[in-house]
């Protein structure tokens, strides 16, 4: 880590990602380093946790010593005082929300505004960073986002996005499909432009008519949640963000071993649908892996559940200052989830995440 700018993908988890994650960004603050984040890329929690952190913050990116001082302790008590799975659940009781039912990020967006005081829209946002909050249009298996005012995908079109609510956004990035479901808009009420042709230039676009009334928009780790696609090219291995350190910070669930069970076990189709997301993140990992390891390009990967031996192997470390192995598998073995988080799990979470950046740092400067 030097002073060059830096861009961090953000991956989901849950609350076990925001709590990850929120610890990264602590050692970054802790170095001084908050302030070169210049580019941010979210899904599911990762985008929770940036969007509580534009709340707290009155829609300012944090400087180090605020970060230090106050958010990353808001963060913590959001966390360890509001259980937002279970606010959906009473929230979806309500009788005028049943109609929630199979699309049931609505009601998320919901619980966001009233327990996290998530009340402004996406116009709040600053410019730097520059945001990029990725969902997944179910309709045509594609990445959606909202970035800059607009949102879309390459094949719909893209639209501007400056009236819908942070709440939508940050829901519809999060919608776990079959525990939150999509969150449904309706195509007519934005005005969809589109490029003729693929490499047109910008002003080329012209306005097309959707031909789905109805978007449904699920979590944005159906598609990458690693949320690496906006910086990072797996195919050509190399970088979108020219001049920029990349960090990928991974705080999803790990595919374990585990018995098939009986030939009539329903969960079998959710393990084949593990193992195929699971082989999708392993392609795009091992791509970033080679990019890093090549040095054609600076930055660095944290992944959940890596102890700090893993990453310096030949370094003489106190590991008495460091979390044990049997600690950071508790880490990892975390559920995902949106349930209240007990003070004990949160720091021992965001302090995986914290010595993962330090490991990093250390890393940087032996390299």
């Amino acid at each position: 880590m030097d002073k060059n700018k830096i861009a961090i993908a953000l991956s989901g988890g849950g609350t076990r990602a925001i709590a990850y994650h929120s610890g990264f960004l602590n050692y970054l603050a802790e170095i001084g380093q908050l302030e070169q984040v210049n580019k941010i890329s979210s899904v599911s929690g990762g985008s929770l946790l940036i969007g509580l952190i534009f709340k707290e913050t009155k829609y300012k990116w944090p400087s180090s010593k605020l970060y230090r001082d106050s958010t990353f302790k808001q963060i913590k008590s959001q966390l360890t005082t509001t259980n937002l799975q279970w606010q959906l659940f009473i929230t979806l009781c309500n009788p005028l929300n049943w109609q929630y039912w199979l699309s049931r990020a609505n009601v998320l967006s919901m619980v966001l505004t009233r327990c996290w005081g998530i009340k402004d829209n996406l116009s709040s946002l600053p410019k730097t960073p520059q945001w990029s909050i990725n969902a997944t249009t179910l309709e045509n298996g594609c990445r959606f986002r909202f970035k800059d005012g607009s949102c879309g995908d390459y094949s719909l079109g893209y639209a501007k996005s400056t009236h819908v609510s942070l709440a939508n956004a940050m829901a519809i990035s999060a919608a776990i499909p079959g525990g939150i479901g999509p969150l449904v808009v309706k195509s007519a009420d934005f005005n969809w432009l589109k490029k003729v042709q693929w490499y047109g230039e910008k002003g080329s676009e012209v306005e097309v008519k959707l031909p789905f009334k109805k978007l449904h928009l699920s979590d944005g780790g159906v598609y990458d949640n690693l949320g690496i696609e906006p910086f990072f090219d797996s195919g050509k291995t190399q970088s979108k963000v020219k001049g920029h350190n990349l960090y990928v910070l991974d705080a999803g669930s790990p595919l374990v071993d585990k018995s098939n069970g009986s030939k009539f076990n329903p969960l079998r189709l959710k393990r084949i649908i593990d193992i195929t997301m699971e082989q999708s993140r392993a392609l795009r990992v091992r791509s970033f892996l080679h990019y890093l390891i090549s040095g054609e390009g600076d930055g660095g990967y944290s992944v959940i559940g890596q102890h700090v031996q893993r990453l310096l192997p030949k370094q003489d470390l106190n590991l008495a200052k460091w979390l044990s192995e049997k600690s950071v598998a508790q880490v990892e073995s975390y559920p995902t989830n949106l349930k209240r988080m007990s003070e004990k799990d949160f720091d021992l979470i965001s302090r995986h995440g914290y010595e993962s950046a330090k490991a990093l740092h250390i890393k940087s400067k032996l390299d």
